[in-house]
């Protein structure tokens, strides 16, 4: 298989996507399935997103939205860009691949209503500030990584940065529900009238985004008795090689 990172303009009528806020929507059959095509290499977890059409720029970050017509939750992933392979589609690697595991109860109906998101955040407790990543959220609260140090309980306000890392917008007030490793989940404070109107605005965009999300469905023919119609995993040598879209630095636009 050929590795590219970028469009060529030969290769015929493409859709190319490389913002921060790209979105992927993909409906699978069953929760299994999605599971299966997730490819484990070298520690890392890839996806292969299939369209001949359709083309990343190098290294972007993709927000995911898997849905099932089985009836399941659907799941909200973040990756970024691995590889493209020509003619066929993108690989992408996915950064935390929990969201894909069996859910309670309570949190199948608290997923069921999130938003994926990928959005910088500032948040600055009594004892810790640091610098979040948002990646889903609702009216009542939001999900973050890059959080540790946070605990259950702590008071926090929450500023959106802008994309030049200094600027940014009050969000909300906040309380962290519960802390996980890297990860919090906080429920904003729904008596701060100026919160409620920033993150219904932030919902507005986010809505925004999926409505014009790239749209694929599970092949058909694919997880036959012929196996996967997946190309072969390209390991981290092939991505650090010539042409691949981790080492391309030429840019296309979007």
């Amino acid at each position: 298989m050929a590795y590219a990172g970028i469009a060529k303009p030969w290769e015929g009528c493409l859709t190319l996507y490389g913002r921060p806020n790209t979105r992927v929507r993909y409906r699978f059959d069953n929760l299994d399935q999605a599971r299966a095509h997730l490819h484990e290499v070298e520690g890392r977890a890839l996806f292969f997103c299939r369209d001949e059409k359709i083309r990343f720029l190098p290294d972007a970050p993709v927000c995911l939205s898997f849905a099932f017509s089985g009836g399941e939750v659907t799941r909200l992933l973040h990756g970024q860009v691995a590889a493209g392979v020509e003619g066929s589609g993108t690989w992408i690697e996915i950064r935390d691949v929990r969201p894909l595991r069996e859910l309670t109860p309570t949190e199948a109906v608290r997923r069921s209503i999130r938003l994926g998101c990928d959005a910088p955040v500032e948040a600055r407790g009594d004892t810790r500030n640091a610098t979040v990543r948002m990646l889903d959220l609702s009216v009542g609260g939001a999900r973050f990584s890059g959080a540790a140090g946070f605990s259950a309980g702590d008071r926090l306000e929450l500023r959106l940065l802008g994309t030049d890392g200094i600027t940014f917008h009050d969000l909300a007030y906040a309380v962290v529900v519960w802390a996980d490793g890297s990860e919090m989940g906080v429920r904003f404070d729904l008596s701060d009238v100026v919160g409620r109107r920033a993150v219904r605005r932030l919902i507005d965009e986010s809505e925004n985004l999926w409505e014009e999300a790239w749209e694929g469905d599970h092949a058909s023919g694919c997880c036959t008795g012929k196996g996967m119609l997946d190309p072969e995993a390209p390991s981290i040598q092939r991505l650090r090689a010539p042409g691949s879209s981790s080492t391309t630095s030429e840019n296309t636009g979007t």
